[in-house]
């Protein structure tokens, strides 16, 4: 795995070059829209290299070569666009359409591959009318929302010809300058850059830059690091913590820690705004989703990702060469902080440290000293044992137990809800009972009862009071 690197604008850029790159950006910008515009109304999601210098029109200010990057950086905005929208919208559009009668099964396969591969013209497989419906609904903003267009914040992607990271050994103030192709043609223009901490010199970075102005205003350089971060493999001889998603928390660890419990108040402020514009847009009758919906999702997962990213870069520096043993959740049965967590927390340590999945079935109703398991011993985040009278935090409780289960062969992620919950039955007997089988007669009397959503750690608290009789 590569690492991206950040490098800003020195403070001791003169003003003269500050106004060089916001000429370029906005030239960059505007010849951007161009591309992207032309692509829309010529119905073209992706292009061939053999055709991108016939396609667009030429640009009066820039370089060929910047001409170049922005034709490519337009290109993959386009296809990106079409490609998240087919997995997102209208796959599921296509099916509903073909459930309904719209159209036959030969067709519903054309149409699949359309979305899939960025059809643009006929062909043996795909017809012009399963073109012009597909791209009727990508022109819909009632069904996709509002088409791709580059926005203030929009990076720069500039290649080797256009954009050079050097050493300079004479400067004083810094050693890392950039080196940029500007509006005026055949000159560069050399930017000073502040350090970064990981990169001592600019032979450890890709060739390749972005460029773009953060929140801040700050123009803020982006290069990949050339060596690759190797992430360690899951082996036995490791120690392995439990992390679990909980209610309150972002995370907890079969340790006893928790973390993100301040970010809960934030999280259910934005999440609410969220609902009420979703619940009047279902009052009036609108269509589910609209473009302000989708800013105010994307803000929600933003939001998170940031948190959880700050939670498992303290998770992996507290435990280096640690197997981090997480739930493998159906998230169909979850609302709230946990589905915008579940997938942030799981993606970002698998990119930092070696992890393990396990079936999450009872894992916060099983009590970790004597494995009674009963909704009962859960209220909420409180655990209190119905049998052994064991008082904890109900989300570690479920990291104890999710680090357990990684060790348990009888149970893995394809084991059955009721199957698990025999599974720890029998081991709840013979922790009482050495040597002895369990009978069938203690297995009926414990026999689970279908949980759906209540298999999560989000149980509501009218199934958990509800018990096992």
């Amino acid at each position: 795995m590569k690492k991206c690197r950040f490098f800003y604008l020195h403070e001791g850029c003169n003003k003269k070059k500050h106004e060089a790159l916001e000429a370029l950006h906005s030239e960059y910008l505007a010849y951007l829209k161009i591309c992207v515009q032309v692509m829309l109304k010529n119905r073209i999601l992706n292009m061939p290299r053999s055709k991108k210098q016939g396609s667009f029109p030429k640009a009066k200010v820039l370089t060929a070569h910047i001409q170049m990057n922005v034709r490519d950086h337009a290109i993959t905005m386009v296809s990106s666009w079409a490609k998240l929208l087919y997995k997102d919208k209208l796959k599921k559009l296509i099916w509903v359409c073909f459930t309904r009668g719209d159209f036959d099964e030969s067709f519903r396969k054309q149409l699949y591959t359309v979305g899939k591969c960025l059809v643009s013209e006929p062909s043996k497989s795909v017809s012009q009318e399963a073109i012009d419906l597909y791209w009727s609904w990508l022109e819909d903003e009632k069904i996709v929302g509002r088409s791709p267009s580059p926005g203030p914040r929009t990076p720069m992607i500039l290649s080797i010809h256009t954009g050079v990271l050097r050493n300079s050994k004479k400067a004083h103030f810094t050693k890392f300058w950039i080196k940029l192709s500007t509006l005026k043609s055949g000159r560069r223009t050399a930017f000073p850059l502040k350090g970064n901490p990981y990169i001592k010199s600019s032979s450890e970075v890709v060739k390749g830059i972005q460029v773009r102005k953060d929140r801040n205003g700050r123009w803020r350089f982006e290069a990949v690091e050339a060596k690759e971060h190797l992430i360690l493999e899951s082996e036995p001889s490791l120690r392995r913590v439990g992390v679990d998603v909980g209610l309150n928390v972002l995370a907890a660890t079969s340790l006893g820690g928790t973390y993100g419990g301040e970010v809960k108040p934030q999280f259910d402020k934005k999440y609410q705004s969220l609902l009420d514009v979703r619940k009047n847009r279902q009052r009036q009758g609108l269509q589910e989703n609209s473009p302000r919906l989708d800013k105010l999702e994307y803000k929600l997962t933003e939001f998170m990702k940031t948190e959880i990213g700050k939670i498992t870069n303290k998770l992996v520096r507290r435990f280096p060469t640690s197997v981090f043993v997480l739930e493998d959740l159906d998230l169909r049965g979850c609302k709230g902080q946990k589905r915008f967590c579940y997938r942030a927390l799981a993606k970002s340590l698998q990119s930092k440290a070696p992890t393990e999945v396990v079936n999450p079935a009872y894992s916060s109703q099983t009590c970790p000293s004597c494995t009674d398991v009963s909704r009962r011993n859960r209220n909420g985040i409180d655990f209190v044992c119905r049998q052994c009278g064991r008082r904890s935090h109900a989300d570690v409780v479920g990291g104890i137990n999710l680090r357990r289960r990684s060790t348990m062969k009888q149970i893995d992620s394809n084991t059955s809800p009721s199957l698990v919950k025999l599974e720890l039955v029998r081991l709840y007997w013979s922790r009482r009972n050495p040597g002895q089988d369990c009978p069938q007669a203690f297995l009926d009397r414990y026999a689970p009862i279908p949980l759906g959503q209540r298999l999560t750690t989000r149980a509501s608290p009218r199934c958990i009071s509800k018990g096992i009789h």
